[in-house]
């Protein structure tokens, strides 16, 4: 990005919509800052199953598993306030806050119970140091992980919190198989009560039916007795206020799990891009197109933040799109309440009761939740693919990623059996997705641009952007190109025929090609170089389809992405590029 366009972006304004009560930079009043920062809270808190589920997992004592809780919590206020900044390359500046995230529970889980807690720790400030690289490279992540491969991997995802799920459902009932009726009874109830939440209600019912699941979940496990043997004794022994206990935490490198937590910090990063681009959109009535350099220092801050909960045991966190949604509904997108959240979560990890409930959550209660996290993941992957048209080779990505990845809970013992430095790429069922996507949609990326040629201003026709109109619109839908893409196509491509008509000696010669992810039309001619507007600021296209479920797609700007003129004496060539 050159220093003029530098100009033009940082002095691009933001104009705000009507429909927020608290836009970004406005200070809600104190009660209302409160409410609506308990609000995330609350949103957040069922996410903390997961750290129990690792310390679990971990073999940590009572007491600790309580710390890792709380510090959790620590981590979560961290990065929510780190997120609503802006100290230069780090931080979006949106009320954007994490939580503990999915995408890094098979790779912690795994790591927990191989090598205990100081590999979880080491491994995810590996991840987090992933995802702070893959920011400087978000223009170039479009054409290698497209929404196919995003959809994938995300689908993937959910399979394995589903899988991990029904473990430990089914491992509750072998250890207790008197159990085994009431343990199910309470799972379905749990699961019930979140779907029939989600489904019907509305506003805030809405938004907290993961919480609301999971307290009908303990009163439907208090009547059939399946919490733990040590629930009341350890709520009762806990302190009502005390500082978190880090002393359980260790660090240690565990090579063999680098390439999973290489690929949960990817996806991780994946997901904040989206997320992100969302924010920008509800923030700015006036919104055009992504602002990469904001998304890439919210990419950079989401894996500082990875970086330093892996330094006080959180196994993975990530932008939330659930909190989205929150903000969405109540109109307060102010990043000023990044710091009630702060606020609150900071209390809370120095209430060691309330991390106990966490710690000691019956066990099918918390397979519920798992499973309706992992449904809701699968979802997303499929609407995600959804998001573009599912051509022969996408169709081929997904098949075969998803065959392949799926042998894995079929056949573990074939995937044991194997040389022990493979088990890092075939470990689970996302590993297995990616090495296989991934490659494969390089390897379809070649032979995929598509051309056509039109020939304008012959002798018995001028040159006229009416009929390059005709044209392009039956070349749109043969390539698929989408109304919005090919409306931003044409304007362009019109504006510039329209200037080089009135330059031209003779015919103007058009190609076109596409390749699915870019649009290049080129002009040449025999005359003299028009004066054409600038293009755009170099910054990629994101399709936020493309990175997390249910986030709206985008309004294009009427600009080229890149434009290039050359001349050789009377023989003018002018290039297009746009990015889809």
């Amino acid at each position: 990005m050159n220093k003029g366009e530098d100009q033009r972006e940082g002095n691009r304004r933001t104009r705000r919509p009507a429909e927020l009560i608290y836009a970004l930079d406005e200070i809600p009043p104190l009660p209302h800052l409160l409410g609506l920062g308990f609000q995330h809270v609350a949103v957040i808190c069922p996410y903390l199953v997961m750290v129990a589920l690792v310390a679990e997992a971990a073999k940590l004592p009572h007491t600790a598993a309580q710390s890792a809780i709380s510090l959790a919590m620590i981590a979560v206020a961290f990065m929510t306030v780190l997120q609503s900044l802006r100290l230069g390359p780090v931080g979006s500046g949106y009320l954007c806050p994490p939580v503990v995230t999915a995408i890094y529970l098979p790779s912690s889980l795994s790591a927990a119970a191989s090598l205990g807690i100081s590999a979880v720790c080491g491994m995810v400030i590996f991840a987090g140091a992933c995802e702070i690289a893959l920011a400087s490279l978000v223009n170039h992540t479009r054409k290698l992980f497209p929404a196919v491969v995003s959809g994938v991997v995300i689908m993937a995802v959910g399979l394995e919190i589903g899988k991990i799920a029904a473990g430990v459902l089914l491992e509750h009932n072998a250890a207790h198989s008197d159990q085994t009726v009431a343990a199910f009874a309470t799972s379905l109830c749990t699961l019930a009560a979140m779907a029939g939440l989600a489904v019907w209600a509305r506003g805030l019912p809405k938004l907290f039916c993961s919480l609301i699941g999971i307290l009908v979940g303990y009163g439907v496990a208090a009547v059939f007795h399946v919490f733990p043997s040590s629930f009341f004794e350890d709520y009762m022994a806990a302190s009502f206020f005390a500082v978190p206990d880090p002393r359980f935490l260790s660090y240690a490198f565990a090579p063999s799990f680098a390439a999973a937590f290489a690929i949960a910090g990817l996806a991780s990063g994946l997901r904040v891009i989206g997320v992100l681009t969302t924010c920008q959109q509800m923030n700015d009535a006036a919104w055009r197109r992504p602002d990469m350099r904001n998304i890439a220092a919210g990419v950079r801050a989401d894996g500082l933040g990875s970086l330093v909960g892996g330094l006080l045991g959180v196994p993975g966190m990530s932008a939330a799109p659930t909190l989205v949604s929150v903000e969405m509904t109540t109109g307060a997108t102010s990043r000023v309440i990044a710091w009630s959240v702060a606020l609150w979560f900071i209390l809370l990890s120095c209430l060691p009761k309330f991390a106990g409930l966490i710690v000691n959550m019956p066990r099918p209660v918390m397979a519920a939740a798992l499973f309706f996290n992992g449904a809701l993941m699968l979802v997303a992957g499929i609407q995600i693919v959804a998001s573009r048209p599912i051509t022969l080779r996408a169709s081929i990505i997904i098949g075969l990623s998803l065959l392949a990845a799926l042998t894995v809970p079929i056949f573990p013992d074939f995937y044991l059996s194997l040389p022990g430095w493979t088990h890092q790429f075939t470990g689970s069922i996302i590993s297995v997705a990616v090495v296989v996507a991934v490659p494969l949609n390089a390897l379809f990326l070649l032979g995929t641009w598509r051309y056509s040629h039109l020939r304008l201003g012959t002798s018995s026709e001028p040159a006229t952007a009416a009929s390059f109109d005709v044209f392009f619109e039956k070349l749109a839908n043969e390539w698929k190109i989408s109304a919005v893409d090919a409306m931003r196509v044409r304007s362009v491509v019109d504006a510039a025929i329209e200037d080089v008509a009135a330059n031209a000696n003779g015919p103007v010669e058009l190609r076109l090609g596409s390749d699915s992810f870019d649009v290049m039309v080129t002009l040449r001619y025999r005359g003299n170089l028009p004066t054409l507007p600038d293009s755009s600021p170099k910054k990629v296209m994101v399709e936020e389809q493309s990175f997390i479920s249910g986030l709206s797609g985008y309004l294009s700007g009427l600009h080229a992405d890149r434009i290039e003129r050359s001349a050789k004496e009377e023989d003018c060539e002018i290039q297009l590029v746009f990015r889809l």
